[in-house]
């Protein structure tokens, strides 16, 4: 079970309380009140003392289990908010989520330049620019790669072909660990 912990910290926040006033109300220890409001496991004895802390139904405490598009359209939302941060990494599956959103958004873009002329493409190819290749830069570095590689894709289709194949490597965790640290 995984607390949801913006509901943790909304419900503790509502309240007027840090989370060392928390931990002493509840019982708990205050690094297991840091790590559920970074989204950790929570056992039953401690969701049983927040239940009764914050006068709430467990339900209300535990993330919800997400739909079959939940992922899809959060990993989307993510790669369109985070469209000009080059740093941290993101994960695979996310990554991939977001090129498709892109590929979905220029194909739109063409359907509606063979009725409006080139401007919608061209609109469309500029507004994706920077947060794909923010998104890429990320995946590289979640992959253990250097960023750099991008500028293979300057090499006519051969170096696209490249990029793409490289931005498929599996993360790397003790790296994205220590560059989501340093970023």
């Amino acid at each position: 079970m995984h607390v949801d912990p913006v509901r943790l910290r909304e419900l503790r926040a509502a309240r007027q309380w840090s989370q060392e006033q928390l931990a002493t109300l509840s019982g708990l220890n205050l690094r297991t009140i840091q790590r559920l409001e970074s989204g950790s496991r929570i056992s039953q004895e401690s969701l049983r003392a927040l239940c009764a802390v914050f006068e709430v139904p467990a339900e209300r405490l535990l993330e919800r289990e997400a739909g079959p598009s939940e992922p899809a359209l959060r990993a989307m939302r993510e790669g369109v908010l985070r469209g000009l941060d080059f740093s941290g990494v993101t994960p695979r599956g996310e990554f991939w989520w977001f090129v498709l959103a892109v590929v979905m958004l220029l194909g739109l873009a063409q359907i509606l330049s063979e009725y409006l002329g080139a401007l919608p493409l061209q609109l469309a190819g500029i507004a994706v620019l920077l947060p794909w290749i923010a998104a890429c830069t990320r995946r590289l570095r979640d992959a253990g790669l250097s960023p750099w590689w991008q500028l293979i894709s300057l090499a006519p289709v051969a170096g696209i072909l490249v990029l793409l194949y490289l931005l498929t490597y599996p993360s790397r965790a003790i790296d994205s660990v220590e560059a989501a640290e340093s970023a």
